[in-house]
């Protein structure tokens, strides 16, 4: 488990709700430490940190369909539902009046995080130019945090992302 998916565990206190998800699907840790890695604890979501508010829809899913379906596969369809709001806003270290914006998808929040830290990082209120959809964002994401075997089991022969529209762009 990584370092940084071990601080959101323990600030959030979300170690007993992921333990029974874990048991019933262990691959599942690898994931959220992925995304965990991927994301960073400082990215903002709505209103909390994105990786935390993740975790929260993944668990959210996992609690609705725990007697009535997979809840492992809903697990990843919540996890991965909030991935368009890496596209809603922009993610920038400052350094002066110049900015320098993260990429979204083209490396990690936490490496661009590791370059600028003499800088500091913050949310700006603008979207990325970028057209995505939902369910581009939600592939994208989990390509970056399921393995290969995982990845087709969950997209491939589940389809996680069937809820998600893939023909209008998610506005910021």
């Amino acid at each position: 488990m990584s370092a940084v998916f071990k601080k959101i565990i323990r600030d959030y206190k979300l170690s007993s709700r992921l333990v029974p998800v874990f048991t019933v699907a262990p691959e599942l840790e690898l994931a959220c430490a992925r995304v965990a890695d991927f994301i960073g604890e400082k990215f903002i979501g709505e209103s909390e940190p994105l990786v935390k508010e993740m975790l929260d829809g993944g668990l959210a899913a996992y609690k609705r369909t725990r007697k009535t379906g997979n809840p492992h596969v809903a697990f990843m369809q919540g996890l991965f539902a909030g991935a368009h709001l890496l596209y809603a806003r922009r993610y920038v270290a400052r350094d002066g009046e110049r900015y320098h914006v993260w990429p979204p998808m083209l490396e990690p929040v936490t490496q661009f995080e590791a370059r600028h830290v003499a800088l500091g990082t913050e949310m700006v209120d603008e979207q990325c130019p970028e057209s995505v959809t939902q369910r581009s964002a939600a592939f994208q994401l989990a390509a970056r945090a399921l393995t290969g075997e995982h990845f087709r089991l969950y997209f491939e022969d589940y389809d996680v992302a069937h809820t998600f529209p893939d023909s209008q762009a998610v506005a910021g």
